[in-house]
């Protein structure tokens, strides 16, 4: 309604209120002009009104980019920062596999497990374990201990490491010949290979006890890779084979065929060796090969570490990352010893045993941008 037609009705309305009232002399200019001043106030009010919806629109872009921060993009990855060997270690009495936990790297070398401080790459101890065998005995860490697998004389089995005191505390006995071990989901597993059916056991830390039946997986069963609420045992099939075990109930819930290995679980997939040469990504859900890296046709096995997949190829030694967003090898080739077969990650980086030459090799990154 316009403001001329309000004024009329208010102008209407008083005059019948004054018919029946007396006005002093001059109320009605001074009625008239407080109906101006309300007519002001209301155009005011809207102008106001409309200045501040046009300032909130302008606005509005600003406000939200420093709430929200910046609109989203897809830039391109930033280049990998390369690696070097930082530090090298000899391992008198040789060495294989190396694993990491309890701020420290620990080696298998022959009869003895080695404690090195991953900060100065020195030994800190040099542990006897008579059982430990050079190629045979793998390690673990996790539930409060360091678990190598070996022989106590004529017994096959595994033993409890306490790392406070870097002293053998346990030996749980197994059938022959346990290999490999992992530790996840509050068991240690072994892994015993056999031409038949190979099995893995379940070791409750808590009892130092075989917990529940063996477990059957494919033939001659090898790497374990705990990820996505599951085990993964590779199996040493013609064309190869993974289990799926649920750690849950102990059972294998599927097995993906024609994957030779997985040695690795990161980005929301498995890695592996493929059976046409280099590496391939696998689709923990669906067991489908979602990638292959063909080119790297001298790939042995994959570490996840930061972020990326990095592969040990071996001759010559070295190692090579590949990018989970392109799956492309990113940078170029890092020269890691003669034999980078037996590696581990770490937070302060990777570290590979050199078994031709006894050295444990630190790689880390030799610049960020």
């Amino acid at each position: 309604m316009e403001h001329d037609q309000i004024a009329a009705r208010l102008r209407l309305a008083l005059e019948r209120e004054a018919a029946g009232h007396q006005l002093s002399p001059g109320a009605w200019p001074q009625i008239e002009r407080r109906l101006r001043r309300q007519t002001w106030r209301r155009s005011g009010i809207a102008a106001v009104c409309a200045a501040v919806i046009a300032a909130a629109a302008i606005a509005a872009p600003f406000l939200w980019h420093a709430i929200s921060g910046p609109a989203a993009s897809h830039p391109r990855p930033r280049p990998a920062p390369p690696l070097a060997v930082v530090s090298r270690t000899h391992l008198s009495h040789g060495g294989t596999f190396p694993a990491a936990g309890f701020g420290a790297i620990w080696v298998t070398g022959r009869g003895v497990i080695y404690r090195v401080d991953p900060a100065t790459a020195q030994i800190l101890a040099t542990i006897a374990v008579p059982g430990i065998g050079i190629k045979q005995s793998h390690i673990a860490t996790g539930a409060g201990a360091v678990w190598a697998t070996g022989r106590d004389r004529r017994r096959f089995g595994v033993y409890r490491i306490d790392p406070r005191h870097n002293r053998v505390t346990a030996f749980i006995r197994l059938p022959p010949t346990p290999v490999v071990i992992t530790v996840a989901y509050d068991r240690v597993w072994v892994n015993e290979p056999r031409a038949g059916p190979a099995v893995v056991f379940r070791i409750d830390p808590r009892t130092n006890r075989v917990s529940g039946p063996p477990i059957e997986v494919g033939t001659g069963g090898g790497w374990m890779v705990a990820g996505f609420g599951a085990l993964w045992v590779t199996n040493g099939d013609s064309h190869g084979s993974v289990s799926r075990i649920n750690p849950a109930t102990g059972t294998v819930t599927r097995t993906l065929v024609n994957i030779p290995d997985v040695t690795a679980a990161g980005a929301g997939s498995l890695w592996g060796t493929g059976n046409h040469g280099g590496i391939v990504r696998v689709d923990p859900v669906t067991g489908r090969v979602t990638a292959a890296i063909r080119s790297l046709n001298n790939a042995v096995n994959v570490t996840f570490w930061a972020g990326s997949a990095w592969v040990s190829a071996d001759p010559p030694g070295t190692l090579i990352r590949v990018g989970p967003a392109s799956n492309q090898i990113i940078g170029t080739a890092t020269p890691a010893g003669t034999s980078p077969t037996y590696i581990t990650a770490a937070p302060s980086g990777l570290w590979v045993v050199d078994f031709n030459t006894g050295d444990l090799l630190h790689l880390a990154p030799t610049s960020s941008r």
